[in-house]
């Protein structure tokens, strides 16, 4: 008879605790609505921001800011260094990692200023940026838009093709600086 009452008392415990389980949600979120306590992902506090994706998204909090003056662009078509290339404005996305730039929306011809600064990311070096010349820029450009990294000599690396710009009063580019990411 004692084991009868233990295999019923074990059944009820299964029973109750299999039911509880099935009335958690993804997230630890129950059916009925309620939270399900600590079980759930932590999200930013605001949400994520622009470009969410989703609960396993945490960027630290709000996008970043650009300074005044300065546009993030990712270009699309590289023609050469003289006549410039057609590059979109390019907006944070939220993602696992931490924010990351891409362009949106239609592209826009863009020209490099005589004189124009430029400097390309070294590879695994986010902060450590070279200064190179137009002709360089532009091979450069052309090989990580055909992902011919043979093109791309070291220490450069291709990263997505975004970059930090500042225009002068017509419009052109005055400098431009690569974005380094992992």
């Amino acid at each position: 008879m004692r084991s009868t009452r233990r295999l019923m008392s074990t059944l009820v415990l299964v029973a109750a605790l299999g039911g509880g389980l099935a009335a958690c949600g993804p997230g630890g979120d129950k059916a009925d609505g309620s939270t399900g306590g600590s079980a759930s992902p932590a999200k930013p506090a605001d949400g994520g921001g622009k470009g969410d994706k989703g609960d396993n998204a945490d960027c630290g909090g709000k996008p970043p800011v650009l300074p005044t003056g300065h546009t993030m662009i990712e270009i699309k078509l590289e023609r050469d260094a003289a006549t410039g290339f057609e590059a979109q404005k390019a907006q944070p996305t939220c993602t696992p990692n931490d924010w990351i730039y891409h362009g949106e929306g239609d592209s826009q011809h863009y020209k490099l200023a005589s004189g124009a600064k430029i400097q390309l990311a070294e590879n695994d070096a986010p902060k450590h940026l070279k200064p190179v010349s137009k002709d360089d820029f532009d091979k450069h450009v052309d090989g990580c838009l055909r992902d011919d990294h043979n093109a791309v000599k070291a220490p450069f690396g291709c990263y997505g093709n975004v970059y930090e710009i500042t225009q002068n009063a017509k419009g052109d580019i005055q400098t431009i600086e690569e974005i380094w990411h992992p």
